[in-house]
């Protein structure tokens, strides 16, 4: 028994600096990471619940250090009475860090409350829309479009703007085909009732652009996939495919926190090129951009995604981000995101 005891204190000793450490090192790291979620979890009701992980740990450390005879009538009741003490001095163990965590960071988990709630309440307000910078973008796509285009062409534009950016375009070309693979074709289709040229398509339903082949002269790509065989297919010989499209590094802040495993490899003007080259098109121009987005208001960072991104405007489903967003607007008066968008222009050779 008194060996027991020793074993159950030099247990219950080495678990709680191994908890410590632990949190001491966890709690390093979300203070930089700014994970208010992390510290509000902090703030909550015991509840111990790892029995089965006590029982296997006990199992392992009694079988390597019982002087009891393997399997014995003695090892059995002496490994019950270590096992009950094991998952009590656990359960004390737990209780003892969580009192620990609570008073080692009460001022961040006061913080992290006036934070929660500060989101809870704020209201989406119109007048935050611009409460924003963004660096100057070193290219204009649509000026780029404008080099290439004649009156005679007929020219396709992908998008999933429902129409914006080739609303721009109307009365420039002979034909204008506007792809809207996820909008309202009909809705769309209803601001160009003024000019006879431009036709509002979507994709077939096996994915296909919808054009004979060789039928167009360029087509453009504004913030959208594509398939690049399909690309291929119905653009003519000579003519241009110009992409516009973000890459890798745009608002990898969030997009890191949530969808990491999206995030291997590399996407940007290079790599765009190489996939062409490798159908035989030719490689005319690129440009690249990267920059920033500063937000001043967690109401502007809310107005930005509603339109670039509405699934990310979800401010419950995405808490932890708003929350360290509004973290950082309360520590240096903005949050700053990263930009990464970038633009080829190809032609078709044969």
């Amino acid at each position: 028994m008194e060996y027991l005891m020793i074993l159950l204190l030099i247990f219950i000793a080495v678990l709680f600096l191994m908890q410590v450490v632990f949190f001491e090192i966890t709690k390093s790291k979300m203070e930089k990471m700014n994970n208010i979620n992390w510290f509000l979890s902090l703030d909550k009701p015991f509840n111990y619940n790892r029995v089965g992980y006590m029982v296997f740990l006990c199992f392992i450390c009694y079988l390597i250090s019982s002087p009891a005879p393997l399997f014995s009538l003695e090892w059995f009741i002496y490994f019950a009475l270590f096992l009950a003490m094991g998952i009590v001095a656990d359960a004390v163990v737990q209780y003892a860090i969580l009192i620990y965590s609570k008073k080692r960071c009460r001022r961040q988990i006061e913080d992290a409350h006036l934070l929660q709630n500060e989101l809870q309440h704020f209201t989406p307000n119109a007048d935050f829309e611009k409460d924003y910078t963004l660096t100057p973008q070193n290219y204009d796509e649509t000026s780029i479009l404008r080099q290439y285009m004649t009156p005679e062409d007929h020219l396709a534009v992908m998008s999933v703007d429902s129409g914006k950016f080739a609303s721009q375009f109307k009365d420039d070309t002979e034909a204008m085909f506007v792809v809207e693979p996820y909008t309202d074709t009909q809705r769309v289709q209803s601001q160009f009732e003024d000019d006879s040229s431009v036709k509002v398509t979507t994709l077939t339903p096996t994915g296909k652009m919808p054009f004979k082949d060789e039928k167009i002269d360029i087509i453009m790509c504004q913030e959208c996939n594509y398939d690049k065989n399909e690309i291929q297919r119905v653009l003519k010989k000579g003519g241009y495919f110009i992409v516009n499209q973000h890459g890798t590094e745009n608002l990898k802040e969030f997009v890191r926190l949530y969808m990491p495993f999206q995030m291997k490899g590399k996407w940007d003007a290079e790599s765009c090129a190489q996939t062409l080259e490798s159908i035989g098109m030719r490689i005319v121009d690129k440009f690249e951009d990267y920059g920033t987005i500063r937000f001043h208001s967690i109401q502007s960072l809310y107005q930005y995604f509603t339109k670039v991104s509405p699934d990310f405007a979800n401010v419950n489903r995405y808490q932890v981000f708003y929350l360290q967003a509004l973290k950082e607007m309360k520590d240096h008066s903005y949050f700053e995101m990263t930009t990464h968008q970038f633009l080829v222009v190809a032609q078709k050779t044969f």
